[in-house]
């Protein structure tokens, strides 16, 4: 699929990225604006594509990109040997065939609709349409299966050469323009906007969505985003929120709101009211349960937690770790696969390496500074197809040109592949200085089978290891591996690393905080509550965790919650699985106390030690019974 479909179609095609459309969408449309471009931007929607496609269409697409006679008929078998049938009353009445169209949901019609839909990239680039151009970079369309977009020079002429494509590929195909659904983005400098409306019987619009990422020529603002916004509303709003422990509203978060955050962030740079607005309701749903409270006290910063669990965090990564995250795999991208935006890219801005210009995007402005701050995180290798600026990449043995004299940066781009040969040595021209000469001859070619870009430490380069560099200055945290160790239960280990970072709203947390509260711990009623009373000096609570391990009666003085996760830990006595056992027990211990204070609270029920043991071992033997061996489970049963 790669080799016999056009670069313009990224849906389904192998090492393709369909985000990477969505961003060189708008730098093209940010280049027309800020550079006085003529262009234009129609979006053209495609009246049930999959529904009415010919089925002779394709197969004859089939037989132009050179397929065998018999693989064409089994395609062919494949997709006219179709029945329907009609759910009445929840039972299927009847089949009836169908006569044009590919089935959604079977595997192979996404590939063979590529194939028909290259047919539109041929039709156009044979009809002699001006597309969006710089230098000698030209793109005329977009494609993401079957969302259209074109870009073209916006004069009339090339307005009805497209009609006229539009027209011969529908007469074609059988797929027919959806007028009334498609738009039209015009700049705001462009003095003839009346005949191109003329010429495109389309809607105009400020912004337009490719796909649900809003692009537009002018700088998009708040509202433009109302449709993540909204989405995010409504699926923490939308929850019965208080039926999800703290646990459940964590896992919520990840999986929900920040895949949508992430989905947005690959394609579009986000504005600070945005950042303010996630941040605010990601508060609020994880600490309360609910988006619509108003000010309420929550004890842990959300910076703190969000950070990865060795950092002391929760694993959910910030939205400028996302960004860090990204703009890193792009870099990553754009040195080592080739694609429109990769040469876009290098042709407007040369490198990320190199300070952007007046005219630079927003977009392309964030990149430079992740490529900035992640400079130690790259080590670059000169191949034969590098895209490499010897004067802004460090391909010179760690160093760029701009490194060993400042003056280089008035030079034209020294790019790699001008100064490799056809039998893969360097072709140095005479007239370059002695020392650049010197610092590009000690550089060694490598083969094609080389990443071009890569990460220093020889770590796989992936999203994960990206995020992770955005916290390298961030402090270790010591006791990550206590609760969040393999068998961790994520339901007790929470309310650990809640105690651990200060977040329990005991009564001296409240008091240092100049709420007036009762200090008198409802365990003992001989202490004023405080997170290392609450675990373990309240003989209360004492009392639990000595009798579920024992070991820890034979202390001098009664230990805190950190003493008790050094003590484990240091043991030398006890085995590797004895040890993570504990663990879950002292997490467990934790959450079923600070629950049994918040009965005695609030609800006004009190529970004995032994209650509350006989609950912290039924919940460990069923944590712990497919893993642990029986001697100790038989020793905590007792």
């Amino acid at each position: 699929m790669p080799l016999i479909v056009k670069e313009n179609q990224a849906g389904f095609i192998k090492n393709r990225t369909f985000t990477d459309h969505i961003i060189l969408a708008q730098e093209i449309l940010t280049y027309a604006t800020k550079g006085k471009k003529n262009f234009f931007c129609a979006k053209f929607d495609i009246r049930k594509a999959f529904d009415t496609i010919s089925r002779e269409f394709i197969l004859a697409r089939l037989l132009q990109k050179g397929f065998p006679p018999l693989f064409i008929t089994w395609i062919k078998s494949c997709i006219s040997n179709v029945n329907y049938s009609i759910v009445i009353k929840g039972a299927l009445q009847g089949y009836f065939s169908s006569s044009a169209g590919l089935r959604q949901g079977c595997p192979l019609s996404p590939y063979l609709f590529c194939i028909a839909m290259d047919a539109f990239s041929s039709i156009l680039d044979d009809n002699l349409f001006e597309g969006a151009y710089f230098k000698d970079f030209r793109i005329s369309h977009l494609l993401y299966a079957d969302d259209l977009l074109v870009f073209g020079d916006a004069t009339c002429s090339n307005c009805t050469k497209l009609m006229e494509t539009i027209n011969r590929f529908t007469k074609a195909s059988g797929l027919h323009i959806n007028l009334g659904k498609s738009s039209l983005l015009l700049p705001k400098h462009l003095t003839t906007a009346t005949d191109i409306c003329n010429s495109l019987p389309l809607s105009l619009k400020d912004s337009i969505s490719y796909p649900e990422i809003p692009i537009s020529f002018r700088k998009l603002n708040y509202s433009d985003i109302s449709s993540l916004t909204d989405d995010i509303t409504g699926k923490l709003s939308g929850w019965n929120a208080k039926m999800l422990s703290f646990a459940g509203r964590l896992q919520y978060l990840k999986f929900t709101m920040l895949n949508s955050i992430t989905y947005w962030i690959r394609g579009a740079i986000l504005n600070k009211g945005a950042f303010k607005f996630f941040r605010k309701m990601a508060s609020k749903f994880m600490f309360f349960g609910d988006i619509s409270v108003g000010k309420k006290l929550h004890l842990v910063r959300r910076d703190n937690v969000c950070k990865p669990k060795d950092k002391g965090g929760l694993g959910i990564y910030s939205i400028y770790a996302l960004q860090h995250g990204f703009n890193c795999s792009l870099i990553h991208r754009m040195y080592n696969r080739t694609s429109p935006l990769a040469s876009w890219l290098f042709r407007y801005y040369s490198s990320p390496w190199k300070p952007p210009h007046s005219k630079a995007s927003k977009f392309w402005k964030s990149i430079c500074s992740t490529a900035a701050t992640s400079k130690d995180l790259w080590e670059f290798k000169v191949t034969l197809n590098s895209p490499l600026s010897f004067i802004w990449d460090s391909g010179c043995n760690s160093k760029c040109l701009v490194d060993l004299n400042p003056e280089y940066a008035n030079y034209e781009d020294l790019n790699v592949s001008n100064f490799i040969s056809s039998d893969g040595c360097w072709n140095i021209p005479i007239n370059l200085p002695i020392m650049v000469s010197n610092a590009i001859l000690g550089v060694s070619i490598m083969d094609n089978n080389s990443e071009c870009l890569s990460l220093a430490n020889k770590a796989k380069a992936n999203f994960k290891s990206f995020t992770n560099d955005f916290y390298k200055s961030f402090p270790d945290c010591n006791w990550e591996k206590f609760i969040w160790h393999s068998k961790h239960s994520l339901r007790y280990s929470i309310y650990a690393w809640l105690s651990l970072v200060g977040g329990l709203k005991t009564a001296m947390e409240l008091y240092r905080r100049n709420i007036v509260v009762d200090l008198t711990y409802s365990l003992c009623f001989n202490h004023s509550e405080s997170t290392n009373h609450l675990f373990f000096d309240c003989n209360y609570s004492h009392n639990i965790i000595t009798n579920l391990i024992p070991e820890l009666a034979s202390m001098l003085l009664r230990p805190n919650l950190m003493q008790i996760f050094d003590w484990v830990n240091e043991n030398q006595n006890l085995s590797t699985q004895t040890k993570r056992l504990y663990f879950i027990i002292i997490c467990c211990t934790v959450y079923h106390v600070w629950r049994e204070r918040n009965e005695r609270k609030f609800a006004l029920t009190a529970s004995s030690t032994t209650t509350i043991l006989i609950k912290i071992k039924k919940v460990i033997l069923c944590k712990v019974s497919k893993w642990c061996d029986g001697d100790l489970l038989e020793k905590l049963a007792v």
